[in-house]
């Protein structure tokens, strides 16, 4: 096993940390949550997306730079021609700022701000662009992480999917809790049990593919992260938050009882596992050392 000191971590120089595991974590709720409002399609769950979308957004500008100065250098690339158009970070922020639109825009509308869009809102072609936009979103907040130069943990295309997956399951966790507070009538989401319990499965199913295939990479940036996950700096994070409270105590619950009480605790600990999956996948990316 290599030692963990012997390799340049992610945090020291890129910093993508806390802010970016929000980040990701709020832009998965959001995009999934509006795939699954596609038969949902009740005000709750719009608002919630909607405020998601917003922080999320936020948070991912600030990272790249100060508010104030965002503005000014895009408009001095714009003006001088050396705006990358083709950039990844790009076409994210385009779909981020679709997505920030689609759903404060939808959430308006239902709220009256826009009382004669409110019908058009509700129309099937609406809600299936912000299914789509919503998983293209969700999609592409893990297609970024894989583009990252030098961490190879990071570089497998199964991080796009366990994005979608773990977001289905916040955005299912979300979507139980506002059932059991009365916001959603529980009529409308009597399919949840048996979707969290198949989203959570397959869940820990690529959670396991992922760090099997990082453990047997060939890259030591990616077999130190691995092993950092599951004997290191970063294991209770992701045992005890991520597998343990994070997946199978939910899954559990939705296995053994239906009672608003377990299920309120199932869906917290749901929402905090995928926030923790983030966080840890994120904390374990280390650089691939340049030999010469």
């Amino acid at each position: 096993m290599m030692e963990f000191t012997n390799l340049t971590m992610q945090l020291q120089s890129a910093n993508w940390g806390w802010s970016i595991a929000f980040f990701l974590w709020f832009i998965g709720l959001s995009g999934m949550g509006m795939f699954l409002n596609g038969w949902v399609r009740e005000k709750a769950l719009v608002y919630l997306c909607a405020i998601a979308s917003i922080l999320g957004t936020l948070l991912v500008v600030s990272h790249l730079a100060r508010l104030t100065n965002l503005p000014v250098a895009a408009f001095y690339a714009l003006t001088s021609g050396s705006f990358n158009f083709g950039s990844w970070m790009m076409i994210g922020m385009v779909l981020l700022t679709l997505q920030c639109c689609a759903t404060v825009f939808y959430a308006l509308s239902l709220a009256g701000v826009f009382k004669s869009c409110e019908d058009f809102v509700l129309s099937n072609f609406f809600n299936h662009i912000t299914m789509a936009l919503g998983v293209i979103v969700t999609i592409y907040s893990g297609f970024l992480l894989t583009q990252a130069v030098g961490v190879t943990l990071w570089n497998t295309a199964l991080i796009p999917l366990l994005w979608i997956m773990s977001g289905m399951a916040s955005a299912i966790s979300s979507i139980e809790l506002m059932m059991v507070s009365g916001k959603i009538p529980a009529h409308k989401v009597l399919w949840s049990r048996r979707t969290a319990l198949w989203t959570e499965a397959a869940e820990l199913f690529t959670i396991f593919a992922f760090v099997h295939v990082a453990l047997s990479s060939s890259s030591a940036a990616a077999r130190v992260g691995a092993e950092s996950l599951i004997d290191g700096p970063y294991s209770m994070m992701f045992w005890l938050g991520v597998i343990l409270f994070g997946s199978i105590v939910p899954l559990s619950i939705n296995l053994i009882t239906r009672k608003h009480v377990a299920l309120a605790i199932s869906a917290v600990l749901g929402l905090a596992g995928a926030l923790m999956l983030r966080a840890s996948v994120l904390f374990a990316g280390y650089y691939e050392p340049i030999l010469f």
